[in-house]
């Protein structure tokens, strides 16, 4: 998340920060919200200053270039050779002089410009003469950056087109959903400040006919978007963005797309609350419905990728079509163009979990998923609305129509936290004190009243605010106090030792004495995914249930996970076995055409009675011949089933275990099918299978391509 230093300015005084930003970037960290980078915009236009052509001429020595005499203030005067065509005497032109380093195509991506002194077809030029491409504002431009003729020549780019700002890289945790915009972190800084933070909208004018004339609403999932609110302005004109508007977005890494659209990012960053602008005139029926897809719909997005619907998403329909995936992303048939003159805000709060889903299903992540997915503040609709509509009518003209669309059947509650002193200073381990509790939750914004409980003297009964959703009970303010108040003031104390320290488990002491035995037998340790496919390991064991007793599992029915990463990784493995052919299959398609492996790790099953178990298990793979010679590639060591063999038996004796015993197997379900049923036996200790050993098929073996 980029945070602009000036813009966050005009919420809250950080005034003091411009000097010093790094301070503020501490009291940020120290509080929890990492800044992860600082970056000054400023020096991408140091030696960038405002320039007056008092002359133009023609090269002496190239029909294509002007020699222009160029005053940069204090009556300097440069002669420039310039490429362009668009300027005149009198032009006031962006200047880079002397030591300039020009960001170029784009910022960040573009080679940098050095400029120097330089002698061009003759003739000496100090500097260049700008566009909007060298200063990296533009992927393209029709010629130089013209300025105003107010502007102050001398002056420098960056101050006088604002572009003098401090940007913040900051790292969000999941649960702080309400920093991820310019206002919620000036809250959040008003609050460690110990100041005000004020969100300055103008009114809002309204004329014209109502918006219940031009739209319906239809909310028919309000399970899944408990809040949805609309505003409609008629006669917009679609253009380019101003200055201002542009150099914010891309302060905060966003980039400029139109005067209507960049609105809506701007709300967006400001206040946390993604909006949608559609055209209008494509909304058939003059209808909003709020429901889950057509099982089987094909929608594309705005950037042309069309996808298939399943019919749980929400989305945002007219009367015959979807618009819009809620929450996630918008369609391109009601996408604003350039010939849009009607234009209709779409302001929501949606479940965040049906918008998580939508978002993986689909694989698509925007910025507007990324908030909606942690969470906005319901409370927050109408005046992100308002401020937008304000906006969009200050850089694209038009009428806002008469009041505004708000589906709200049931306001989201706010939790009440009953808390007491006592509770604070246990959880913590040191004394909380009451008059600064109370002092960082109003900062907050929470509503702090003292209990009416009798005899709870020192409790009290705290309502966060909406935005702060992650505040649902009493931990959670211990832990925003401690937060708050700095982890740096919790005093050191050396705790008591009241127990002898406790004896390491013996499963691990055990674990570890087995990993040591086949480590020094040659073999390396592999530590594969508990995942697998589901398919695969049915393709390996085939049915599981009809050798349970060779030291596997105990049900031919696979684990499945209700919610896997991929389907690759979507079943809990029944045997170690799929997982380290895996690793033979990879390392033999790399030309590690011998290796020792071992691998200890648990095997999961769904028992007979329903339930599930894991069972410890250990797992060896050999292949290919250590022994064979470099240039005569004779080989005289023993088959690598016979290694393997030789290296249980070595561990069992190194366990003093007796009782071994390998015995052939004396019938075809004895051991597993994807073993050689002329290289295998059953490993029993003392009469009882605990495990087997043989040759990989040679069907399998081909079908992994190994060799």
């Amino acid at each position: 998340m980029k945070i602009s230093l000036k813009w966050l300015s005009d919420y809250v005084d950080v005034s003091e920060f411009f000097a010093k930003p790094q301070e503020l970037a501490s009291k940020l960290t120290a509080a929890g919200l990492e800044v992860e980078g600082l970056e000054d915009l400023a020096v991408r236009f140091r030696h960038v200053v405002v320039g007056n052509i008092l002359e133009k001429s023609p090269h002496p020595g190239a029909d294509r270039l002007t020699l222009c005499q160029v005053a940069t203030g204090d009556g300097v005067v440069h002669q420039i050779v310039c490429g362009a065509r668009n300027h005149s005497t009198g032009d006031n032109v962006v200047v880079a002089l002397p030591g300039a380093v020009l960001p170029g195509p784009p910022v960040g991506v573009g080679k940098e410009i050095s400029i120097t002194r330089s002698t061009i077809r003759g003739v000496e030029s100090a500097g260049m003469l700008c566009s909007d491409v060298e200063l990296g504002l533009s992927a393209e431009s029709e010629g130089l950056r013209l300025l105003p003729k107010d502007a102050p020549v001398g002056a420098g780019f960056a101050d006088y087109m604002g572009l003098n700002d401090v940007v913040f890289e900051l790292k969000v945790t999941p649960n702080r959903s309400d920093c991820l915009s310019h206002f919620g972190l000036a809250r959040e800084v008003a609050c460690l400040l110990g100041r005000a933070a004020e969100f300055p909208i103008e009114s809002v004018f309204e004329e014209g006919d109502s918006v219940e004339s031009r739209i319906r609403l239809d909310v028919r999932r309000p399970e899944m978007c408990p809040r949805y609110g609309g505003r409609f302005l008629a006669g917009v004109k679609v253009g380019p963005s101003p200055d201002w508007l542009r150099a914010r977005l891309e302060a905060a890494g966003s980039k400029s797309i139109n005067n209507v659209v960049d609105v809506t990012n701007f709300v967006m960053l400001e206040l946390g609350q993604p909006l949608h602008a559609f055209d209008a005139r494509e909304i058939r029926g003059g209808a909003i419905v709020v429901d889950c897809a057509v099982p089987g719909e094909s929608f594309t997005t705005l950037d042309g990728t069309e996808i298939k619907l399943h019919g749980e998403e929400l989305t945002i329909r007219d009367s015959e079509r979807a618009l819009g995936l809620a929450g996630v992303v918008g369609g391109r048939d009601s996408g604003v163009s350039d010939s849009t003159t009607d234009v209709f805000l779409e302001c929501a709060y949606f479940n965040p979990a049906s918008v998580r889903r939508a978002s993986r299903r689909h694989g698509i992540e925007t910025d507007s998923s990324y908030r909606f997915a942690r969470g906005v503040n319901p409370d927050a609709i109408p005046l992100a609305l308002n401020r937008a509509a304000q906006l969009l009518q200050k850089v694209a003209g038009g009428t806002i129509l008469a009041g505004l669309l708000d589906f709200y059947p049931k306001p989201v509650e706010r939790v009440r936290i009953e808390i007491r002193l006592e509770d604070i200073t246990s959880r913590l381990g040191f004394a909380c004190d009451p008059v600064a509790f109370e002092d960082w939750m109003k900062r907050l914004g929470c509503e702090v009243q003292r209990s009416s409980r009798a005899g709870a003297e020192s409790a009290w009964t705290i309502t966060p605010p909406t935005f702060r959703w992650d505040l649902g009970c009493d931990v959670d303010l211990i832990e925003e106090y401690a937060r708050l108040n700095g982890y740096d003031k919790i005093p050191e104390t050396m705790p008591a030792l009241a127990t002898w320290p406790t004896e390491h488990d013996a499963g691990f002491v055990l674990e570890g004495r087995v990993r040591e035995s086949f480590a020094a037998d040659g073999f390396l340790q592999a530590i594969n995914h508990a995942f697998l496919s589901a398919e695969f390991q049915a393709k390996i064991l085939g049915d599981v249930g009809r050798w349970e007793n060779a030291g596997l599992a105990t049900s031919a029915e696979s684990v499945s996970l209700l919610n896997p990463l991929n389907e690759e990784l979507g079943a809990m493995r029944a045997a170690l076995l799929p997982g380290l052919l895996k690793n033979v299959a990879s390392n033999s398609r790399s030309g590690n055409s011998t290796g020792r492996l071992f691998e200890i790790g648990f095997a999961h099953a769904r028992g007979k009675d329903g339930g599930y178990r894991q069972e410890a298990r250990l797992g060896l793979a050999v292949w290919g011949s250590a022994a064979a010679d470099l240039w005569t590639k004779a080989d005289s060591s023993p088959p690598p089933v016979m290694e393997a063999k030789a290296a249980v038996e070595r561990w069992l004796r190194r366990f003093q275990v007796a009782g071994v015993e390998w015995q052939a197997p004396d019938d075809g379900r004895r051991l597993p099918a994807f073993l050689h049923p002329g290289q295998s036996a059953a490993l029993s200790i003392e009469g009882k299978p605990i495990g087997f050993i043989g040759g990989l098929h040679p069907q399998l073996a081909e079908e992994l391509k190994i060799r």
